[in-house]
């Protein structure tokens, strides 16, 4: 299969220009059966209360729209989106073909303040098997994994927004490369890690502010991880392409896990910026939505 993940510019905003702009990148590819977009691809990654603007009711229009670009290009389509569901905000991510979308599954533990939170399903049934999906966060979290350790699995997309320190790149290198091979040596299946580029807009809390003081940024660094992986060269900055092979497997070995993390992290920093962190963005998102 010939998989293209793209390194969207987070800085464009608008639900029709973004939709053009994807396109227009989608219409460069070479001949792509599988595009894997980041995290809230349509209307750009934003951790604040500034991105309910763009809200789709129960994703009725990110779904009519995949659904057509695939059909007009020929392929699959990963896609992120905001979904409003019975009142609530969830950070969605679908898989559509020319003919339907096949699911869709919500993040988890998404920003507090932004997204309803919850225990969510992470796979989703296609043509050529079933995709684990693991939203940014969640692709770190216990719960994923034990959502899908016991499915066989074609493949793996991790679609991220993902904001890191831009003076230590290799620090961000490394995390991504430990995670993401984890799960490829576990399944034996190819892994897409795709993020973003671009700014970070305000956060709340003490996460935030930590975020801004360190010049944090969304740096792309999209990777395909497959062990039989051919490069498709391009000339698309924002494009990684590969072809992969698809086979449905089983996992073949345990992940370990530090608590309810894959890596060890920090745990002062666990404890006192981001529990309290996400206690008080419940309450914003209750009280504001």
């Amino acid at each position: 299969m010939r998989v293209f993940a793209l390194e969207l510019d987070n800085d464009l905003k608008g639900i029709p220009e973004r939709k053009a702009y994807i396109e227009g990148l989608i219409a460069r590819l070479p001949s792509p059966e599988l595009v894997v977009l980041p995290e809230l691809a349509l209307c750009s990654y934003m951790a604040s209360q500034a991105i309910w603007q763009y809200a789709d009711e129960e994703g009725r229009d990110a779904g009519a729209w995949a659904v057509e670009t695939a059909r007009t290009y020929g392929t699959f389509l990963g896609v992120g989106f905001l979904a409003r569901s019975g009142g609530d905000y969830y950070n969605r991510y679908l898989i559509a073909g020319p003919e339907k979308v096949f699911g869709a599954v919500s993040k988890s533990e998404g920003e507090a303040a932004v997204f309803r939170r919850g225990s969510f399903g992470s796979l989703i049934p296609t043509p050529f098997g079933n995709v684990a999906v693991g939203i940014c966060y969640d692709s770190r979290r216990r719960h994923f994994y034990e959502n899908v350790k016991d499915a066989s699995l074609s493949m793996i997309l991790f679609p991220h927004g993902a904001p890191a320190d831009p003076k230590k790149p290799e620090k961000e290198r490394r995390e991504n490369d430990l995670r993401c091979t984890l799960y490829a040596d576990a399944w034996g299946v190819p892994v897409v890690y795709v993020n973003s580029r671009g700014s970070l807009e305000p956060m709340p809390g003490k996460m935030g502010e930590m975020m801004r003081r360190r010049g944090f940024r969304m740096n792309g660094m999209t990777r395909i991880y497959a062990p039989d992986a051919v490069p498709i060269p391009g000339e698309m900055p924002e494009a990684v392409g590969a072809e992969v092979k698809i086979h449905s497997k089983r996992r073949v070995r345990d992940i370990r896990f530090y608590g309810d993390d894959i890596l060890p992290g920090n745990r002062l920093f666990r404890r006192f910026v981001l529990k309290p962190d996400t206690e008080a963005g419940i309450k914003a998102y209750e009280s504001n939505k």
